[in-house]
């Protein structure tokens, strides 16, 4: 049995495959199965690590529930974990032949808006919040709820103020040229 962080690491990176397979299974395939499983796996991959903070008894199966949940992402996150090797199409800092790019950067607590000076001029095609999909992404006005505004000209995405960035959280941006 692993232990719980390494299946917390492994979870991370499940989470972030499954937002980027489910709109494709929808989009090619006529939907996903689960097209919440992301989601999911966040709220129990939130549980356990909150499980492992408070010493909390019931690890191990929480553990095992976690580590089930990755479904067929489990091996990919395995494997990248160990490697560090990647799979997919978007090649962060990079872009090669299809002018995608990959940034991200840790917000500030409270701030509702996050720069990323290497992507000015770019189109935002993807932004993620702790590995989870934003809402629609508007390039003008103010947004609510889940809605993220994007300005391509200072590559600043900025949330609802309703929803500000907790303090270290993990912000990633794709873009296109």
């Amino acid at each position: 049995m692993l232990d719980p962080q390494t299946v917390v690491s492994i979870a991370e990176i499940s989470q972030y495959l499954w937002n980027d397979s489910i709109p494709k299974q929808n989009v090619f395939f006529n939907g996903s199965i689960d097209p919440r499983k992301a989601q999911q796996l966040y709220m129990e991959r939130k549980a356990l690590q909150y499980g492992i903070e408070e010493s909390l008894s019931g690890l191990p199966g929480t553990s095992n529930y976690v580590y089930a949940l990755c479904g067929s992402k489990l091996q990919i996150a395995i494997d990248i974990l160990g490697n560090g090797g990647g799979g997919g199409g978007v090649i962060p800092g990079g872009g090669g032949n299809f002018s995608v790019f990959e940034y991200s950067s840790n917000a500030v607590e409270n701030s509702v808006t996050i720069y990323f000076p290497e992507a000015v001029g770019k189109r935002c095609v993807n932004a993620f919040r702790q590995g989870n999909d934003v809402g629609t992404i508007l390039t003008a006005g103010t947004p609510t709820g889940n809605q993220v505004v994007w300005d391509k000209d200072s590559a600043s995405l900025t949330v609802a103020s309703t929803v500000p960035f907790y303090n270290q959280e993990f912000v990633r941006v794709v873009v296109q040229q």
